[in-house]
């Protein structure tokens, strides 16, 4: 039977600034109704699934659950905005995430070779350089300052702009571009248009549309030009798939980073036994504790399937056509598969997180992913010889990625 969930809002942005409060929600859900139904005003009904078994079934079936045409939880108001403006539900892109193969496997070609390839090992030398010079930075603002805005915000940005080949001078425009696209609930990272973060899209791909110009005219030796001059089916992409691929490549490839670093950073002050063990043996960073920082911070909390027949979910009846929202964070705290999920455990051997995805959309992006944590914060805890937070930190309003919006410390640094 269909269960309306209405006291258990897991769907607001709000919700998401308030992590006890959502993850006591999440738990609810995973003891007393793990795939239930949630008809919350606003916004069209759904399937939320909260145990990672039933999120990992779904992932492994990627022609009974599809990514057209949801894939993630927006009001409905927005849904209408973009059919007035479009004709159609899906938004004004067409990235890996909204693709089914097979055009998701022949796109997804274009860039895994550089993804999983050599393209991130050929980068890491440029990796490191960047993770040492924001933490000089760090020790060159004193000993305060705010990790997120200041710091975290920053890394994986330099990185994905060097890796497309973007001027450092364009970093502010980027970062304010991303923040308005993925939080647009949050009133802290929207400007005054209030439109949802529709003007900064609009605008951001302006400036792609440029970037591609440029790219297909004169390529240059970056993943920019990779994408801008990108072949499918021994043809050029076209215009919209290359713009909507560097948006994907350009804001997700460092938002999601950022949280990471950010949320890594405040669950090791919180749980400083974590930060002693990765002081005295940072080989933990190859072994574990890279992935335990995504299995705890899952920067994307949900993304969302279409059913294309009608199934049964834990006895629930799912029809064709319903959409399935998989909740990446609670999974990631799921006890059915993680001891003690709410500990921070740096030595937790444990691979079954499922922060970057499983199965045909798993992230693209994941070994940079891991390259960026791994290097930034063994640069760091290399040089700390104190460390704690120096206020409260502050989430974001989004339902979507993780975003912390402050994160103040003070610390002091060795040279």
């Amino acid at each position: 039977m269909r269960m309306n969930v209405l006291e258990n809002d897991i769907v607001s942005p709000e919700v998401y600034a308030q992590p006890e409060l959502l993850h006591a929600r999440y738990a609810h859900y995973r003891q007393h109704m793990p795939v239930a139904w949630v008809d919350m005003p606003g916004y069209r009904p759904f399937w939320a699934l909260t145990r990672h078994a039933d999120i990992m079934d779904v992932e492994r079936q990627n022609s009974r659950f599809i990514n057209e045409p949801r894939i993630t939880i927006v009001p409905k108001v927005v849904e209408e905005q973009t059919i007035a403006a479009m004709g159609k539900r899906t938004a004004a892109v067409r990235t890996l995430l909204d693709m089914d193969d097979p055009d998701h496997r022949q796109y997804r070609n274009v860039t895994q070779s550089w993804f999983l390839g050599p393209g991130v090992a050929s980068f890491q030398d440029r990796v490191d350089a960047i993770c040492k010079t924001w933490v000089d930075r760090m020790q060159e603002r004193g000993n305060q300052c705010d990790f997120a805005t200041e710091i975290a915000n920053f890394v994986p940005l330099a990185v994905i702009m060097s890796i497309l080949g973007l001027p450092e001078s364009e970093t502010g425009y980027v970062l304010r571009s991303t923040q308005q696209i993925f939080a647009p609930n949050d009133p802290d990272l929207q400007d005054q248009s209030n439109d949802h973060g529709q003007s900064a899209f609009v605008d951001f791909m302006a400036y792609l549309g440029r970037l591609v110009e440029q790219r297909r005219r004169t390529p240059t030796p970056d993943l920019a030009s990779v994408i801008a001059n990108g072949m499918v089916n021994a043809a050029p992409m076209a215009l919209l798939e290359t713009l909507s691929y560097l948006m994907v490549t350009a804001t997700a490839g460092h938002e999601t980073t950022a949280s990471a670093l950010a949320g890594g950073l405040l669950v090791m002050l919180q749980q400083p036994g974590a930060l002693q063990k990765l002081q005295s043996d940072p080989g933990l960073w190859e072994r574990s504790a890279a992935e335990e920082i995504v299995r705890w911070t899952t920067p994307i909390r949900h993304m969302m399937r279409t059913a294309t027949e009608d199934c049964v979910l834990r006895g629930q009846n799912i029809r064709a056509g319903d959409s399935l929202a998989l909740m990446y964070l609670s999974a990631n705290r799921d006890e059915e598969v993680f001891p003690d999920p709410f500990v921070f455990d740096v030595e937790r051997r444990n691979a079954r997180q499922i922060g970057f995805g499983f199965g045909a959309h798993f992230c693209l992006g994941r070994l940079l992913a891991l390259s960026e944590i791994r290097t930034f914060f063994k640069e760091l805890l290399g040089r700390v010889e104190h460390i704690e937070l120096d206020g409260e930190p502050r989430f974001a309003q989004s339902n979507f990625v993780g975003t912390i919006k402050t994160l103040p410390i003070r610390y002091r640094l060795r040279a």
